[in-house]
């Protein structure tokens, strides 16, 4: 979780309302660590009165109102809906009216086409005119000499049908002048077959786009990043010192950041630039090109950049490939074609190593509502979790599953840790940005129990008191009286720990409930709970051991239905 400093943001009026609006300028800032700079960030006045009650801070309608009258330049008092509502920016000034220049629209320009342009006029051709000698046909006819015979044919001819032997003489005389050209030979164009159409009315959408997607792929001229498209030579390209100052600001940042960001913060170019879409488009696919120095690990909808010397989001308590390696039994509960998206929302209930290292599996339920790799390869992808009733958020990192590990998401901590326990169950709702989701727990009454904790110095499990107030369920969580062999034990080492049955056993011996005639017995959730401490479980996983047991160490309870016993010695 990024922490913003609001100290260089200088407010007005006395100590305690600069204290009371710096207070509410941090509600704000944690809203808006996503958005630009002069975007108007808004909250209900009643909201804020609401969210300092619950931070154990003072203040009332008024004051607020007071506080934004007196911050003028910071805050902005608006009435919308019949609700008031105080309105900042990221940049701590008070936000900018922006009405959209409509002056020169595409309802403006469609609506009133450009007037017809103006033509000059042509110059007449001049018309060609003959020998006024010619005028006459007594002129033409005093040109010849009629004196012997063939001469008085003409005669005759010339008064039969005078005209037809002016023209005669007019077309000879024309082409005794004009040169004689010579005869071109005809050209024979060949146009080749077109190839038969092909008929796609029995293809799927899918099928099509996909055939689509590969044929251009394959294209050197064409650029392609997500579901975006463009003529290679029109993409920008990037100096050898714009990739310098990508990488330096995301290592000053000290956290993936999307290309939004990266395009306003380093490239300069205003979000409502006409050439904003392009430069964010020429970005993202100049970065992909530069495998070395970046890596993508957004989503199509959040784009985020990462480079390879930032801090790991997450846990620090365990590597990232042993975790991996744990989760690998799911990768035979993950369906051959997944169904990305394809549910808005999931429950789930926290398991201790879930909550201990703050985390989540990346299960078939899971990946029904997280987005696919949006590039070939993707590894890792980072989303946004918003936390409303703590008015927070959260950079989760998902890592998608390999051949021989298994996916999860890691960045959880703080949130387990503050506001919940292992046993209480949450509720994951997606969004229309595929990598924004709303986190909640259900909240209750405040209680406080004796409930395991895992000592890292010792590495041995303790009973400590502890406060929570959210709902959780009674059998899956992990208290002193139903699991009183955990008291002081040890962690397992790493080699038994990759025994589910070693795992198991010790769970039954951690539950401390023993039978008539030795062994121990335990209910499946008992089961599921106390196993769970030492690496993930999965319902399915879980019951295909205990059912798929030959050695006789497991078996079912014959007086409870979903109860298992065990007998101790006969598993290495």
């Amino acid at each position: 979780m990024t922490v913003i400093d609001t100290t260089e943001i200088e407010l007005a009026g006395s100590k305690a309302e600069q204290t009371l609006a710096r207070d509410v300028l941090t509600l704000f800032l944690g809203r808006g660590q996503f958005m630009a700079a002069d975007a108007p960030i808004r909250f209900k006045v009643s909201e804020i009165v609401e969210y300092l009650k619950a931070t154990g801070k003072s203040g009332t309608e008024q004051s607020v109102a007071k506080l934004a009258e007196s911050n003028s330049g910071v805050f902005e008092i608006a009435e919308d809906d019949g609700a008031t509502w105080l309105v900042a920016t990221r940049a701590g000034r008070r936000p900018v009216d922006r009405s959209p220049d409509a002056t020169h629209s595409f309802t403006e320009r469609l609506m009133t086409p450009a007037p017809k342009p103006e033509h000059a006029t042509k110059a007449l051709r001049p018309r060609p005119r003959g020998d006024s000698t010619w005028s006459t046909l007594e002129r033409v006819l005093t040109d010849f000499d009629m004196g012997d015979e063939s001469d008085r044919a003409m005669r005759r001819m010339i008064e039969a049908d005078p005209s037809s032997i002016v023209s005669q003489i007019l077309d000879e005389t024309i082409a005794a002048e004009e040169p004689e050209e010579e005869a071109v030979a005809a050209r024979t164009i060949i146009v080749p077959a077109a190839p038969s159409s092909t008929d796609v009315s029995t293809v799927g959408d899918r099928e099509l786009a996909a055939a689509v997607r590969a044929r251009l792929g394959q294209d050197s001229r064409v650029a392609q990043f997500g579901d975006q498209w463009m003529i290679e030579d029109l993409v920008p390209r990037l100096s050898r010192g714009d990739l310098r100052r990508i990488k330096d600001y995301i290592e000053e940042q000290e956290q993936p950041l999307t290309d939004d960001v990266l395009v306003q913060d380093v490239l300069e170019v205003r979000q409502k630039a006409s050439d904003f879409e392009l430069m964010r488009f020429a970005l993202n696919y100049r970065l992909a090109q530069e495998h070395r120095d970046f890596e993508f690990v957004g989503t199509n909808n959040q784009r985020f950049w990462s480079v390879s010397n930032l801090p790991p989001i997450g846990t620090t308590r365990r590597k990232a490939t042993e975790i991996g390696t744990d989760y690998r039994f799911l990768l035979e509960e993950l369906p051959e074609q997944p169904a990305y998206r394809s549910v808005s929302q999931l429950s789930h209930v926290l398991t201790f190593y879930e909550f201990y290292l703050g985390l989540l599996p990346y299960d078939p339920e899971m990946q029904a509502l997280l987005p696919e790799p949006l590039t070939p390869n993707q590894r890792t992808a980072v989303l946004t979790f918003e936390c409303p009733q703590q008015y927070t958020t959260y950079l989760v990192e998902l890592r998608y599953p390999t051949p021989n590990r298994g996916g999860y998401l890691l960045g959880l901590d703080d949130f387990f840790n503050e506001n919940l326990v292992a046993g209480a169950l949450i509720s994951i709702r997606a969004t229309e940005n595929d990598g924004h989701y709303i986190m909640e727990y259900e909240a209750s009454a405040a209680q406080s129990r004796r409930l395991l904790e895992l000592e890292e110095r010792r590495q041995r499990y303790v009973f400590r008191p502890t406060s929570f107030s959210c709902a959780a369920f009674d059998e899956y969580l992990l208290d002193e009286d139903t699991f009183p062999g955990f008291s002081n034990d040890k962690q397992l080492d790493d080699k038994a720990r990759r025994k589910p049955e070693t795992v198991i056993s010790r769970a039954f011996e951690r539950r401390n409930n023993g039978l008539e005639g030795g062994g121990f017995g335990a209910t499946f959730a008992e089961l599921f709970a106390a196993s769970n401490t030492e690496r993930p479980f999965s319902e399915a996983f879980l019951r295909s051991v205990l059912d798929g047991d030959e050695s006789g160490a497991f078996a079912k309870d014959p007086d409870d239905a979903d109860a298992y016993t065990y007998i101790p010695g006969t598993i290495g």
